[in-house]
């Protein structure tokens, strides 16, 4: 069985779009575990209630991504865990060939899709990991990207046109066997949003596990549609305590140098 886990702070029309898309499409064993993370919205704190065949678990504060999706995870009845953002549709059955995929090689331990825009072009949902050298050059990729540069879309296309290793993929949407997840203890709750899924995943990298990116299944993410004002500087914090985990003392100088001289504010 696969449990898919969804997170939702306010925004109720988004999460009954995807626990919709979900419902039609998915053709394997499965149950769906709703977090809502002490919404303002009434009708988000209803959804337990109104929508038929979920699991609903309702915080009392809004705990942050992580914590939400090991709340649930708790409680979780599959062998494998799908984190889902709510401001996601499911357009295809992915569920099939992903449930195959991990079958057929133990050493997967985590599977990312394909994301696509509401247009459907490509998102970029994979990658590296974290350093000062590799968000560098991906900032000047990505805004070449954005920028739709001819060179650096057919680079995209190709890089994410094939099922490939990959170091990190993103927790919008993240497959991940259960027990791998036990073993790691699940998301770090010391990330309240951001960088959490880039630290699952380098986690279970250094268990042997393999991260995967999986170019034929796909979804379409509405990158942004749930996201405040305030998300800088959660991004931020969260960003440094990624370096204070991962990095060596120099990039996590580096790095808070960097951000008082763009004057960000980073929670400190």
């Amino acid at each position: 069985m696969i449990s898919i886990i969804i997170v939702q702070y306010n925004k109720p029309e988004l999460t009954k779009q995807c626990i919709k898309s979900v419902s039609k499409h998915c053709g394997v064993p499965h149950e769906i575990i709703l977090v809502d993370n002490n919404s303002e919205d009434p009708e988000a704190r209803s959804l337990g209630a109104t929508l038929p065949g979920i699991r609903f678990l309702q915080n009392t504060a809004n705990e942050g991504f992580g914590k939400a999706n090991n709340k649930a995870a708790a409680v979780a009845r599959g062998d494998i865990f799908f984190f889902l953002n709510n401001d996601t549709i499911v357009e295809n059955d992915l569920f099939i060939p992903i449930r195959e995929l991990i079958d057929n090689d133990r050493r997967i331990g985590i599977v990312g899709p394909r994301l696509l825009n509401q247009d459907h072009s490509l998102q970029l949902s994979a990658g590296s990991l974290p350093s000062i050298l590799t968000e560098t050059k991906d900032r000047l990729f990505y805004r070449r990207f954005e920028a739709r540069a001819q060179a650096a879309v057919e680079h995209a296309h190709q890089l994410f046109s094939v099922t490939r290793e990959v170091e990190w993929v993103t927790g919008a949407a993240l497959f991940i066997r259960r027990n791998l997840f036990e073993s790691l203890g699940g998301f770090d709750e010391e990330f309240f949003m951001f960088f959490e899924d880039k630290d699952l995943c380098l986690r279970a990298r250094l268990l042997g596990a393999k991260v995967v990116y999986s170019a034929g299944t796909s979804l379409v993410h509405l990158r942004g549609a749930s996201a405040s004002s305030a998300t800088n500087g959660l991004y931020r914090a969260s960003q440094l305590r990624y370096y204070g985990k991962h990095r060596s003392q120099f990039e996590q100088v580096l790095l808070k140098v960097y951000l008082r001289i763009r004057k960000w504010e980073y929670g400190e």
